[in-house]
């Protein structure tokens, strides 16, 4: 829809940044830090592992320095569990603890409000090997118990959190769960378990944010985005409403309505995924819903139907991060009308647009942008240059989308772009760059870390400063 007239961002809009602990942080090994599932995972030998990453924990006050020039609002980071408590539980890490009340100082010394995920990817791997981690139904008071112990410790300064990061991507990657072998129906059969759990651990942790009289709001970060038919045929429309209940909806509800929706559960019993649910676990999700939505948008998906068969049965799936075909349901397919990153991924600002005002739509809930960015191979040239003209154009169109969203009457607090400084990919090492300020760094070579300004960076800045008004 067009308008006759347009809004422009709301004065206290908050634009920001993110990254994530265990890709920036580095110092796996260093002040009293435990094991994380992420630590003890097979090791890829074409890319760097997260021991360094980009040194983060060692630059402090000279990248939130980096973050004051830029102008950020916002900065969304996670606090490493195993900083915390070592083994996950138990014993408190305080060399972890005062950590964080560096940076949460730093950047409110500096007017930066904190946006903190309490759990993004890096589970405590002492509680896989105690209990079976998130398998098991110990993991919920643990991870509530850590979430307490941030709020009565950060609290006073942190008015926004993020309970547990794409947790759809927990589920759907055995090594982020603790699960090792090549069954990947089980691992399936896990994570559904697994994800019922973290959504009971997350409504009892918004319970005991309501109970401790926290100010701010609270909600997952979850990954969302549009799965277009890739044709007008019925089949395939049909297609792609039952991609967006079984990549997103499903977890949505959960969150937001307490319940299995009835076309959900017969997907999860005709394949034997269907959890352990308690009596109590629903009402309880009902009763304490999020109060915000943090949303990470990269790209939309095409699909198209594919029925299953003799040789492709119900049940069939392609192996993926997120499936790219289920027998049955849906096939994903190369969208014609969009370009692509140099890893495939389909680059869709209108997409965006479409999935605010969708998770609006069902759930009514404000919604800050927690991720949204562009991996590209940068190159650094003469005189500490980065021409990333690329990523500049990515996040141009797709904040222009978020205007457009918040005119269509969709509450938006905020945008953090995905990444305020170059870190671990966690499939493709230090080769694919997102951040606005180069870590002078590759996968097998440190050099000497330092930190350079690339032309996104300066771009930011005055976007930052006009409040969205010079793109």
């Amino acid at each position: 829809m067009e308008h006759k007239a347009y809004t422009s961002f709301d004065s206290g809009f908050l634009w920001g940044a993110a990254t994530a602990s265990f890709q920036v942080e580095g110092a796996v090994k260093e002040d009293g830090k435990g094991l994380s599932v992420i630590d003890v995972m097979p090791k890829n030998p074409a890319i760097t592992d997260f021991s360094v990453a980009a040194d983060h924990y060692h630059h402090i006050e000279e990248d939130v320095a980096l973050m004051a020039e830029m102008g950020l609002k916002v900065y969304r980071f996670s606090i490493a569990w195993t900083r915390i408590f070592p083994k996950g539980n138990g014993e408190v890490n305080q060399a972890g603890v005062d950590f964080y009340n560096r940076l949460i100082d730093a950047l409110i010394k500096h007017q930066i409000e904190p946006l903190v995920t309490i759990y993004h990817f890096d589970y405590p791997q002492s509680l896989v090997e105690q209990y079976g981690g998130w398998i098991s139904r110990e993991s919920i008071e643990d991870y509530r118990a850590y979430a307490e112990f941030l709020f009565k410790t950060y609290g006073d300064r942190v008015k926004y959190w993020l309970t547990i990061n794409e947790q759809d991507h927990v589920v759907r990657i055995p090594s982020r769960l603790g699960l090792t072998g090549e069954d990947h129906y089980e691992q399936l059969r896990l994570g559904y378990q697994a994800n019922h759990h973290m959504c009971v651990a997350t409504a009892l942790t918004i319970k005991t944010f309501h109970e401790l009289g926290m100010e701010g709001k609270i909600g997952p970060a979850v990954s969302y985005s549009m799965v277009h038919p890739a044709s007008s045929h019925p089949d395939d429309i049909l297609a792609s409403k039952d991609a967006m209940l079984i990549k997103h909806n499903y977890l949505m509800d959960l969150h937001c309505h307490g319940e299995y929706s009835y076309s959900f559960q017969r997907y999860l019993e005709e394949r034997n995924f269907t959890p352990a649910i308690e009596d109590g676990d629903l009402e309880l999700m009902k009763k304490y819903p999020p109060t915000m939505l943090g949303v990470n948008y990269y790209f939309s998906e095409a699909v198209r139907a594919f029925p299953a068969t003799e040789e492709f049965p119900i049940g069939y799936q392609k192996k993926s991060l997120l499936p790219e075909a289920e027998a049955g349901v849906f096939e994903v397919v190369k969208n014609e009308n969009l370009a692509a990153t140099d890893w495939g991924w389909e680059i869709d600002p209108v997409g965006l647009r479409l999935t605010l005002r969708e998770l609006y739509d069902r759930y009514k809930l404000p919604m800050i942008i927690t991720e949204n960015g562009i991996g590209a191979y940068d190159k650094l040239e003469d005189e500490d240059i980065v021409r990333d003209d690329y990523r500049i154009s990515y996040l141009r169109e797709h904040i222009k989308q978020v205007k457009l969203a918040i005119n269509d009457g969709v509450p938006m607090l905020g945008y953090c772009a995905w990444s305020f400084m170059d870190l671990v990919s966690g499939r493709n090492g230090m080769e694919k760059r997102y951040g606005f300020v180069y870590i002078n760094r590759e996968d097998f070579d440190f050099k000497d870390m330092r930190r350079i300004k690339k032309d996104s960076f300066y771009w930011y800045q005055k976007v930052i400063a006009s409040n969205g008004e010079d793109l």
